[in-house]
């Protein structure tokens, strides 16, 4: 291995893997090789690798048939599920690429997704197209499981379609990421990156036929894509659990009864579950956000647990650590093969080994960069100074230094770009949205972990216009419905203006402790649902005065406590909550309204 000052050169860095393929051609390599294999589980069937493909098959050729191909998106607005998986295939065995839709975000957002993207088509199930997808998405739909398209894909051929991709620069997928400007950005992925990520997988999570792989993450978040390539590169086995919400017990039960050997998970995720529970795990990869510690301590013992990185604009992981101990510092690790990572500073000069700057890929995996966005793009993939073939980099906005071992130690943004609990926030999409109440002048967003909490919550502080003091209720009601769950402050505070720094920026350290909302003095439960949603309300913030107008938020309620909650709610009470209705309807008195009998859903 060799170096040069803070820049790793190593064999790997510097050569992709032996040969290129498109993701059909990943897939299908696999679907000749083990075609008995178990492909897919889920609660409702099972398949292997050859029924799988026969499936997707039949998918590809009706999609092919309204108009998909190269160059094309298709958007996937379906649950994380077998329909998914089949759909992804399809779509890249048509030749098009997939435009994931997480059906839980608020309408406006997914038809500005959609209508930024302007897919061919729009593929979905009966449930989604009936309850959360916008009915005036203007896309033609294909309606997966219904009687027509279920006849219509009967009489379809299920042999493999010869390859509809000219090359791996075509475009694979789009992913949309938080945005500064409050336009989510697209980041459009190419197949380049796919086969290098696909081996790299394989090789250090140790997957092999017999692995089964837990599928976890959202189709929108792109580590989707470690899941799916990792275990199908490998002829292993993809298991898909129940349930919207995969966190404490749930998570738990998926990975004890389903068997699981591998799993890819967010640090808050893997904090809601013991070792105990999983044990046959035999790999974790922790990714999404910082690894804490006492995190890495507590599930290194026993099994080979990875922390990896890598931005949407990357294809999912540019480095990844060897297998950690408890007693390790945690570092990212090494650029992947195919990748190369430079730590810089502000004139692209490589720093000294230990010193702080700003971290820079390059390498098969960049992205085109942001679709319709050619300004955004020059402004983060620019022209690669250590490369003579007009290659480029990716800014990517975080610090990191290399330690003596050519590891890097990751520290964070600089700018105000944050992770939470796994999820990619553009703090000034968040002030977008809020500055865009007709009673705000200003908005302010920042993330915080306030003193004897270990919960970092997103906060908002506004400046009012027009002599108006709007309330915390009108402003969370404004960002529900525009922003996603995870992207909705806990708390709102009024202030008079924005601190600034010396040289005129926000100065989000000087900003006050934020105000918390006195407990409501509400009435009492007066339904056996108001009662026992109380009661874990209760539970959930420490034997805190509740009322049916308590609100979970402002309790300091967080995405992972609300998985709990709603957990909660379905095994003590029988009821079912969607996660939807915690953002829409946060306190008891609305959650109780919303909620129904499991025996019903």
């Amino acid at each position: 291995m060799t170096y040069e000052v803070g820049l790793l050169r190593t064999p790997e860095s510097r050569e992709s893997p032996d040969g290129t393929a498109t993701l059909a051609e990943l897939w299908e390599r696999t679907v000749r090789a083990y075609p008995d294999n178990t492909a897919i589980v889920s609660d409702e069937e099972t398949l292997t690798y050859a029924e799988a493909n026969e499936r997707a098959n039949r998918l590809a050729r009706l999609l092919i048939g309204r108009g998909a191909g190269p160059e094309r998106l298709v958007a996937l607005a379906l649950p994380r599920s077998v329909h998914m998986v089949v759909s992804v295939l399809a779509v890249a065995k048509a030749g098009a690429a997939f435009l994931p839709v997480d059906v839980r975000y608020p309408a406006e957002r997914i038809n500005a997704m959609v209508s930024d993207a302007a897919p061919a088509l729009l593929c979905t199930n009966t449930y989604s197209a009936a309850t959360t997808l916008p009915a005036d998405t203007p896309v033609p739909r294909v309606v997966l499981d219904s009687a027509e398209a279920i006849a219509e894909l009967d009489t379809l051929e299920g042999g493999d379609i010869p390859a509809r991709t000219p090359s791996t620069a075509n475009l694979a997928y789009v992913i949309y990421t938080s945005g500064s400007t409050g336009r989510p950005k697209g980041v459009a992925v190419t197949h380049a990156g796919l086969h290098g990520l696909a081996a790299v997988k394989v090789s250090t999570m140790q997957v092999t036929p017999d692995s089964r792989v837990l599928q976890f993450m959202s189709p929108s978040f792109d580590a989707f894509l470690t899941e799916f390539l990792g275990t199908f590169a490998a002829g292993a086995a993809l298991v898909i659990p129940p349930g919207a919400t995969l966190v404490g017990e749930p998570l738990a039960k998926a990975l004890r009864d389903n068997a699981i050997s591998h799993a890819v998970l967010p640090p808050a995720a893997a904090s809601t579950v013991t070792p105990s529970a999983a044990p046959g795990l035999r790999t974790l990869v922790l990714a999404g956000e910082a690894c804490p510690p006492d995190l890495l301590a507590r599930w290194a013992k026993g099994r080979r647990v990875l922390n990896s990185y890598g931005p949407t604009e990357a294809t999912v992981c540019a480095a990844s650590s060897d297998a950690l101990n408890g007693d390790d510092e945690i570092t990212i690790g090494h650029p992947i093969p195919g990748a190369s990572v430079y730590i810089l500073d502000e004139a692209l000069r490589p720093v000294p080994r230990g010193e702080l700057g700003e971290l820079y890929i390059g390498g098969a995996g960049l992205a085109r960069g942001y679709l319709g966005q050619p300004g955004r793009t020059a402004e983060r993939f620019v022209a690669n100074p250590f490369d003579g073939e007009g290659t480029r980099m990716y800014r990517t906005g975080d610090l990191a230094a290399w330690r003596p071992d050519g590891s890097i130690l990751f520290h964070g943004r600089l700018d105000n770009q944050v992770k939470l609990r796994g999820y990619r926030i553009e703090l000034g999409e968040v002030e977008a949205v809020l500055g865009a109440h007709p009673d705000v002048g200003h908005a302010v967003a920042v993330v915080r972990t306030e003193q004897g909490s270990t919960n970092a919550q997103l906060m908002a502080y506004v400046v009012p216009i027009n002599g108006a003091t709007p309330a915390p209720d009108d402003l969370r009601d404004h960002a529900v419905e525009h922003l996603p769950g995870f992207m909705v402050p806990s708390t709102y505070t009024t202030i008079d203006a924005v601190p600034l720094t010396p040289n005129g920026k926000v100065d989000r350290t000087a900003l006050p402790d934020p105000v918390v909302p006195a407990p409501r003095s509400g009435r009492p439960p007066g339904n056996p649902a108001e009662e026992a949603l109380c009661a874990i309300f209760r539970e959930l913030f420490d034997d805190a005065e509740i009322t049916v107008e308590s609100n979970f938020y402002e309790l300091g309620g967080t995405s992972i406590r609300a998985m709990d909650l709603i957990q909660r709610a379905k095994e003590t009470a029988g009821l079912k909550i969607l996660p939807c209705a915690v953002v829409r309807h946060p306190t008891v008195e609305g959650l109780a309204e919303v909620a129904t009998p499991v025996e019903d859903a």
